[in-house]
């Protein structure tokens, strides 16, 4: 029989594409998603093609050279669109993983001002809320040397904002995204070397500031991690 495999991998990087718009060349960073695909015959006594462990292996020292990375940085990556790093990890996986069929590499984020309306969730304490995203980059100074968040590196944000006016608070949002979105957070006033909870913190004080009343405010960073924060 004939398959195809799918394993899915994550980075955060930072970079300017000097082709781009105006947005696109300040510098910024996004969530990137990887997908591997491999194809083949399935002929082992495993009844597998490939072990995903193997698949794993292959492909992880190329994700370690592309995370928390400034990709600009890269010797091969002057302009580190989508399709360069397509490419770029097509030809460095493919000679140890013989069936590699393909990769795809896709940002997390919207790359736009989307929000979208949640309802309540009470199984997470979660009121109604608007949730955005939007793509930054930063550093953590205040972070070891060796920690990999000192490093310039990027993220698409994914933002909840409750309030009990939801209608009313969704200008606001909108300029809030037009100040955070494709920028560097540490050149933003109030967030260098700001964290998830501080961004947390810095959402809630802004917005309370315009007479909004919020119910809670969460900054998620990567597909595992996000902070919720119900203010002081």
């Amino acid at each position: 029989m004939k398959v195809e495999l799918v394993r899915r991998f994550f980075f955060e990087a930072a970079h300017r594409n000097p082709n781009g718009n105006d947005a696109q060349q300040r510098l910024h960073g996004h969530s990137y998603r990887l997908e591997i695909i491999a194809a083949g015959q399935v002929e082992s006594s495993c009844g597998w093609l490939i072990d995903f462990a193997d698949i794993k292996a292959a492909v992880e020292p190329c994700v370690s050279r592309l995370d928390h990375q400034y990709l600009n940085d890269i010797p091969d990556f002057a302009n580190p669109t989508v399709p360069v790093l397509r490419s770029w990890v097509v030809e460095h996986v493919r000679p140890n993983l013989p069936c590699l069929k393909d990769a795809r590499i896709s940002i997390v984020g919207d790359c736009a001002f989307r929000p979208v309306q949640l309802f309540a969730d009470p199984a997470q304490d979660l009121p109604a809320r608007w949730r955005f995203t939007f793509e930054a980059a930063q550093s953590l100074p205040q972070l070891p040397e060796e920690h990999q968040c000192r490093r310039l590196h990027g993220h698409s944000y994914r933002i909840e904002v409750g309030a009990r006016g939801m209608e009313e608070i969704a200008p606001d949002l909108k300029a809030t995204y037009a100040l955070l979105d494709h920028r560097c957070l540490n050149d933003v006033d109030g967030l260098a070397g700001t964290t998830c909870e501080h961004l947390c913190e810095w959402l809630w004080e802004r917005l309370s500031s315009t007479g909004h009343a919020l119910t809670a405010v969460v900054v998620q960073e990567t597909e595992t991690a996000r902070c919720v924060y119900y203010g002081r």
